[in-house]
């Protein structure tokens, strides 16, 4: 595949092209790009946007397009439930006892209904109750995600609007989510990049994502909760609705 800059479109010749610095320098802009990307955005040229895969869809209008996929997934869905149940219902038994050593502290009587385990013995102090309440923060997080992993595999979405300049991706749950705003006018590149990594523990991690690149260098990435085959339809549709 010969690869064609991002900005005017002009091939690349060859002794512009170092496979192993992973480098394409386009001499009609005298811009330096990543070899890897223009080649990954040549193959999202090539997709079939006539036919999206299930859950996938793309709506154009003379006001500007919406692009989207769920992040429905049946298995995510299913290990996160499993998961989250066992995580939450060990961790449970312990808020339920900050809960009730934060109630006797403020001298609020706990009704004989409330399901925290009978103490023995002395009471938990102030400092302890503070210090449990530290102590489970980071669990009770781990709960919170594994139950919005469960949400986001039965009912979340990306999604992607444009409205001649005005652009803003969407990444939530219904209503609920997180918008990011950007200039559609000056965008220069979309593609699909892959990010691998090593954490502290020396393990190997990899990210996949859609990244939206303006003429200022700024990226805007998102899709990582999504298919692959969905997000190379999103990428695909978008490239083709920002870049033509």
């Amino acid at each position: 595949m010969t690869p064609t800059c991002a900005q005017c479109k002009r091939v690349i010749p060859d002794v512009d092209i170092n496979v192993a610095s992973d480098v394409a320098f386009c001499r009609a802009c005298n811009v330096a790009h990543k070899l890897s990307s223009l080649v990954h955005g040549m193959q999202l040229d090539g997709l079939d946007l006539g036919h999206p895969p299930s859950g996938s869809w793309r709506h154009s209008s003379g006001m500007g397009a919406e692009i989207g996929a769920t992040h429905r997934s049946v298995g995510t869905a299913l290990g996160a439930l499993a998961f989250g149940l066992f995580w939450n219902g060990i961790v449970s038994v312990f808020v339920l006892v900050a809960l009730s050593a934060t109630l006797h502290n403020l001298h609020i009587s706990i009704p004989d209904w409330f399901p925290a385990p009978k103490m023995n013995g002395d009471q938990i102090g102030v400092g302890m109750t503070i210090f449990l309440w530290i102590f489970l923060t980071p669990f009770i997080t781990v709960g919170a995600i594994m139950i919005g992993t469960f949400l986001s595999a039965i009912a979340g979405r990306t999604e992607v609007e444009v409205r001649q300049s005005e652009g803003s991706v969407f990444t939530g749950i219904g209503p609920l989510g997180w918008r990011r705003r950007f200039n559609a006018g000056t965008v220069v590149d979309v593609r699909i990049e892959n990010r691998s990594w090593r954490n502290s523990d020396g393990d190997h991690r990899n990210k996949t994502q859609i990244v939206i690149e303006g003429q200022d260098g700024r990226q805007l990435k998102f899709g990582t909760l999504l298919r692959e085959d969905r997000m190379k339809f999103v990428a695909a549709a978008l490239r083709k609705a920002l870049l033509g």
